[in-house]
């Protein structure tokens, strides 16, 4: 038995290279996994010379001209000994009824292209992905067109810094390591563990601290990142606890270890200190790599298949 039984790979373009596609192909030819492909139908309106909308003819026949395309790229794996099926949306309001279906069919995972949105994208919207991770309970991974088919180095992102609700976040962390050993056990991937955190607000209370003290206090923020790793079975040389702002640090280590995949929290879970969530969305808008975002939901009750 694999690390997964269901895996949902969602189209927004029929795209024969379709990083999300290969990516989920390849997981179900590792784990024996079944393969959902649902398509997301958007109307095209670039071809109308008049600006108005597309009436129900139009949309209509697109949606047909949608199917038919999507049914021909699937049928491409049909020799293959996965078990593969695929379904269309067409939908007013496509990402709430996306989100409900997704939610019905209970998937392992859901594996989607990622979309690169700007900062002011962000602010003025909510784009597709963002969406889906706060909608979906649940796991989502979000795929750079360049990215390999099977991650063979995964970095964990994990916060240990001082919380109110120890043992939520407790609970937090070692459900995005389940996570993320589900998925390096699959791919035979190596495990890195890291944590970032800031003495910023030490030198701005008081301009004279020693060295000594702001040893004692980066030890102190430490000690629990290292207890977890501990508990965790991560190899010394795995663990990474930097300096910096989470979003600039996650960056430059997955430049420097050579990330394939990244796993981060999706939603701040309840009584936890820190915005987990922006963080994640800021990466999955500009991803320097695949991206697994787990649902707190989820994540408290996460344990991996066992491998044969």
């Amino acid at each position: 038995m694999g690390q997964y039984r269901h895996l949902l790979v969602l189209l927004t373009e029929v795209d024969p290279h379709s990083a999300a596609l290969r990516r989920g192909l390849a997981l179900a030819q590792l784990s024996g996994a079944s393969v959902h492909v649902l398509g997301l139908f958007t109307p095209n309106q670039q071809h109308l010379l008049r600006e108005e909308r597309l009436n129900v003819a139009d949309i209509t026949r697109q949606y047909e001209h949608y199917r038919v395309q999507l049914k021909g790229l699937i049928e491409r794996y049909h020799g293959s000994a996965i078990a593969l099926t695929v379904d269309s949306l067409n939908a007013e309001d496509v990402r709430s009824q996306a989100i409900d279906y997704i939610s019905e069919l209970r998937p392992d995972m859901v594996i989607k292209d990622s979309e690169a949105v700007s900062a002011w994208g962000r602010l003025f919207g909510i784009p597709l992905d963002c969406a889906l991770m706060r909608g979906f309970k649940g796991v989502s991974q979000f795929v750079p067109a360049a990215a390999i088919a099977v991650p063979r180095r995964i970095l964990i992102a994990v916060d240990t810094a001082f919380s109110e609700t120890p043992d939520i976040q407790a609970r937090f962390n070692r459900g995005l390591i389940r996570a993320a050993q589900a998925l390096a056990l699959q791919c035979d991937a190596q495990l890195h563990l890291l944590s970032a955190y800031s003495l910023a607000g030490v030198f701005a209370s008081d301009m004279n601290v020693t060295q000594v003290w702001i040893e004692e206090m980066r030890d102190a923020l430490q000690a629990p990142f290292e207890a977890l790793a501990d508990a965790e079975g991560v190899a010394p040389q795995r663990r990474h606890f930097i300096e910096g702002r989470p979003v600039q640090v996650i960056r430059e280590q997955v430049a420097v270890l050579d990330i394939d995949a990244l796993v981060m929290g999706v939603v701040q879970p309840k009584g936890l200190d820190k915005l987990l969530g922006d963080t994640t969305e800021r990466l999955v808008s500009r991803p320097p790599c695949s991206v697994l975002a787990v649902h707190p939901q989820v994540a408290e009750t996460w344990e991996p298949w066992p491998c044969n």
